[in-house]
Formats: C-alpha cells, structure tokens, sequence
C-alpha cells in the first residue's frame, strides 16, 4: 500500500462513518460508497470526505477497501469489488461474523491483495474506539493488517487477533447467546402486557440495568440482529443448548426440585469463575445508575451544564428539580425539561467557560495586602479553582514601596467575573482574598 487511499463500501453507514472519520484523521484520502447518491453526497460533505456510487471505481483506484454493508449483502460486495483491487492493495471487512466473509475474499481477491477479516465489536452509537475490542482475522499479508493495528492501537482500542472460525465460535455466544437472550426477556415482556415503566418505580438496580440493557438492543437495527443470529454458523448450537437449560430449571421447579435448581445454579457458579470479580464490576455499574443523580440533586439551585450524548448538544441552566429520569432546568423564565438517560454532566471548568461565552465577562480590580514571601502566580492558580466565577487572573503589579509595610507586598489583581453574576463573583473574591490572609486596600 503505497498510498493512504481508502474506498469504504456503503460507507454512509453508522460503522462506516466512523472508520472514515478515524482513517481521515489518520491523513488517509477517503472515499465512501451507498446505494443512495443523495444520502452519500451529504454524508460526504459533513464528514470532508469524497462519495462515488460506482463500488467498482472506488475500488479500482484505492489502496484498501473496506467492505461495511449488511451482513445480507456482504458477500455480493466482496464478489463485486474484491476482483477490482489492484496488486499490493488490501480488502477488509467489518462484518459480525467471519468465516463466510474471509473465505469470499480469499477466493475473489487476486494472488497479491493482501486479506483482513475484522469485527469491530461495538456499535456506531459509541463515539470513538478507546478501550473498545476489534477483533482482527488476518488471512493474507502482514503490512496492511500491521498498518490497521496501529492505527487501532493508537485510538487505545482493544485488539483481539485470531481465526475467522474461533472468531464465530466466540462470538456464537457473545454476541449470539447475549443478543437472544436478552430478545427473548423482552419478548416475554410484550407478550405479557407488562407495564415496563411501571415497573421500574418497584425496581432493584440490577433489573433496572437489565431493561436499560435489553432497551439498548432492541431499540437498535432489527435486521442487524437477526444477520447475527443468521448468518453466524455457530448459533443453532447455542440456542439449542439455551433452550435446553431453560426447560431443564423449569422442569425442575415445576416438580419443586430446589436441590436440582441450587445444584445447577452452584454448578454454573463455579463454571463461571470469578464471581466477586463479576459483583464488583457490576456494583459499579449500579453506583454509576445514581451517581450523576446525586451530582445533579446536590446541584439544585445551582447553575450546571448538561451534554446529550449523541448530539453533543449542551444545555446551560438553573437546576430546579431531578428525579430518577428528568432534569428540569430553569433559563431566565424559561424552563425544560431533559431526559436524563441522554444526559452527560459537563465538569464545573467547562461550565465556567460557557457560562462566560453566554453572558461575557466583566474586569474587576484589587488591590491586596500579602505576606512578601507568598507566591502572587500560585494565587491566581488557587484563585481560579477556588472562585467558580472567576474566568482569568493575573497578576499585574507587585509593589513593596515605604506606604507598604515591613514583611508585606501590595499585590494588583485583575480577575475577569462572568459578567450574568458579578456581584457574587466579586463577593466571593473578596472573601477568598480574606481567608488567605489578605488585606483589600
């Protein structure tokens, strides 16, 4: 791969934007593929990036192509382009499952085109790669596989290398297992007539993040899920065996065998491993569900800023009321209200810079009275993180002159107050001032 030119194959997708984006900002010249010119040129054009709808000439003229469409449609896209790729060029994938997609490439590739399954094993909805798996299942060649492992590795993702069939085996119960299990609860739920919401007013946390969990799934792309389960050789197995749990406790409580139901629950216990490892990592996982509503709530009558995740857009206000799923904030007379789950609390410094954005700020001056061994710089610093409206500080002036006394320094502050609350900006400045021992002059 002489050149950094990549051509993704339905490239406007969720996954396929976000391995544009990645490869753009790596310097690479990409191009993105889609059925659908319109929706391609505009994703095009946000993402600065170019589209074609010929598959065929993006192919033809990158170094790598990457193959990020349905899994139902991957294998007729690797048997359109994978015979265009010129020699010493790399095909990839990015499908859930393996071993179909890599034994397709190996055959329609040409001898010299080097060969990368991969499986990033997250969603489009996670907003960057740190600390994410991608499993990759080289077949051909080590300098483009080498040259997306450290790209990935430079994103800090997590990266598992192995066969296209370990792979499926794997991710049989992975993702197959997860995702069928999960289904199958809130199927049950619907066919129940179950009042989920209702229901979590009488929640525990761990069946709260369970709903959240099963939400998660199947709120997303159902033809993706169902692909999974299709299309990986490896499934069938694992639901016959699921099943065949299921009915076995049933079977068993039915009869009321409670030595059956605790000897196989103690059995998948010691299977399972390292179960308080489990319990403290899931105790976490509940800490976080009320951690940022106890923030919140101690914040009240406070200013905060709110993010939505997604969107990235930042909400600044009064808090005046949260509950286990709202935020209600109040601008000037203006009040609304968030949905929480959506919601990522800014930290007290990026509030600070966009309250100061909104409203401006305003220069006040003092004068002060220290110790002439105190450090006048360290005090800005101390100054700024102690006075949450205070934007800047500097130092101006140090006078020790004959009006000063022994032992003392005259010391020229000018602090920048947001300018929508000055007046608290000031009286908490004065007293800062006060509590290291200063004097206003």
């Amino acid at each position: 791969m002489s050149t950094h030119k990549v051509a993704i194959i339905g490239g406007y997708g969720g996954m396929g934007r976000l391995f544009a984006q990645l490869l753009k900002e790596e310097g690479w010249e990409v191009t993105i593929t889609g059925p659908t010119k319109e929706k391609g040129k505009a994703t095009a054009k946000e993402l600065g990036v170019e589209y074609t709808h010929d598959n065929v000439k993006a192919a033809k003229e990158a170094e790598a192509v990457i193959i990020t469409v349905p899994i139902a449609t991957t294998y007729d896209g690797i048997k359109e382009v994978a015979p265009h790729i010129k020699h010493g060029g790399l095909i990839m994938d990015l499908t859930s499952v393996k071993t179909e997609p890599c034994r397709i490439m190996d055959e329609f590739a040409a001898n010299g085109v080097e060969i990368l399954g991969s499986h990033p094993v997250f969603g489009p909805r996670v907003r960057g790669f740190e600390g994410q798996p991608v499993v990759l299942t080289p077949i051909r060649g080590k300098k483009g596989a080498h040259r997306i492992t450290t790209i990935l590795h430079k994103k800090r993702a997590r990266v598992i290398t192995t066969t296209p069939d370990e792979h499926d085996r794997v991710m049989a119960v992975v993702q197959g297992l997860t995702h069928f299990a999960y289904i199958s609860v809130g199927k049950t739920l619907c066919d129940l007539q179950f009042n989920v919401k209702e229901s979590r007013e009488y929640a525990s946390p761990v069946y709260d993040l369970m709903l959240d969990m099963i939400g998660r799934i199947i709120g997303q792309d159902p033809h993706l899920y169902a692909e999974i389960q299709l299309y990986n050789p490896y499934t069938g197995l694992v639901h016959e065996t699921f099943m065949s749990a299921a009915e076995s406790l049933s079977n068993g409580l039915e009869s009321r065998d409670e030595d059956g139901f605790v000897s196989a629950m103690v059995k998948a216990a010691r299977h399972f491993g390292d179960v308080d490892e489990a319990m403290g990592r899931s105790d976490k996982a509940i800490a976080g569900l009320v951690a940022e509503i106890v923030a919140l709530k101690e914040r009240i009558g406070r200013q905060v800023a709110v993010a939505h995740i997604y969107s990235g857009a930042v909400h600044l206000g009064t808090v005046e009321s949260v509950t286990a799923h709202d935020l209600t904030l109040r601008d000037g007379d203006k009040t609304k209200t968030l949905k929480l789950s959506n919601l990522r609390l800014l930290p007290d410094g990026e509030l600070k810079r966009l309250r100061a954005e909104k409203s401006g700020v305003a220069e006040r001056n003092y004068s002060v009275l220290l110790p002439a061994s105190c450090d006048e710089h360290y005090i800005t610093e101390l100054l700024i993180q102690s006075v949450d409206l205070a934007v800047s500080v500097k130092a101006k002036d140090v006078y020790t002159g004959p009006q000063v006394p022994d032992g003392k320094k005259s010391v020229f502050f000018t602090v920048n107050l947001i300018r929508d609350d000055v007046k608290e900006g000031d009286r908490k400045t004065l007293e800062f001032f006060r509590k290291i021992g200063g004097i206003i002059r």
